[in-house]
C-alpha cells in the first residue's frame, strides 16, 4: 500500500510529465501548427476576465500551448508575433474578441500568420485564455 507521501510524489511526477508533454507540442512557428496542440487542464468555473482563477488558468493555457514562442508578454517570450503585454488596452479587445481571435485569427486580420486554434483548445480553456489576455492592460 502506498503512503500518502508516495502517492503525492507519484502524482507530482505524473503532473510534471504531463506538463512536459504539453510544452513539447503547440505553436512551434507562425506558419504551421501541430495537429496535436494540447491545452492545460483548467480549474472548474473559469469564466470572467475579473476571475483570478480564470486568469491563472488562462496563463497556464498560454504556457501549455507555447504561445510565448511567438508572443511576448512583459519581458518574457518571443518577438515574431505581436507583443501582448497590453493587448486588452486596445479598444474592442474584449474577452470574447480575444477568444474569437485565438480560434481563427483571420476573422480579424486576413493577413494573420497565426495558426487557428479552433478545435485545438477546448471551450473551457479558451474562455480562461480569453480571461487572461483580457487582463493584460
Amino acid at each position: 500500500m502506498f503512503s500518502s507521501k508516495n502517492r503525492n510524489a507519484t502524482a507530482t511526477t505524473a503532473g510534471l510529465a504531463l506538463l512536459a508533454a504539453f510544452f513539447a507540442v503547440g505553436c512551434s512557428n507562425n506558419d504551421t501548427q501541430s495537429s496535436e496542440t494540447a491545452s492545460a487542464p483548467v480549474a472548474q468555473g473559469a469564466a470572467g476576465a475579473g476571475d483570478a482563477t480564470a486568469i491563472a488558468a488562462g496563463k497556464a493555457v498560454f504556457a501549455a500551448n507555447n504561445c510565448a514562442n511567438c508572443h511576448k508578454i512583459g519581458d518574457q517570450g518571443g518577438g515574431r508575433a505581436p507583443d501582448l503585454t497590453h493587448v486588452a488596452a486596445e479598444a474592442g479587445h474584449t474577452t470574447e474578441w480575444l477568444m474569437a481571435h485565438v480560434k481563427n485569427p483571420k476573422t480579424h486580420n486576413l493577413g494573420s500568420r497565426m495558426p487557428s486554434f479552433e478545435g485545438k483548445i477546448n471551450d473551457q480553456d479558451l474562455s480562461a485564455l480569453g480571461a487572461y489576455l483580457a487582463s493584460l492592460k
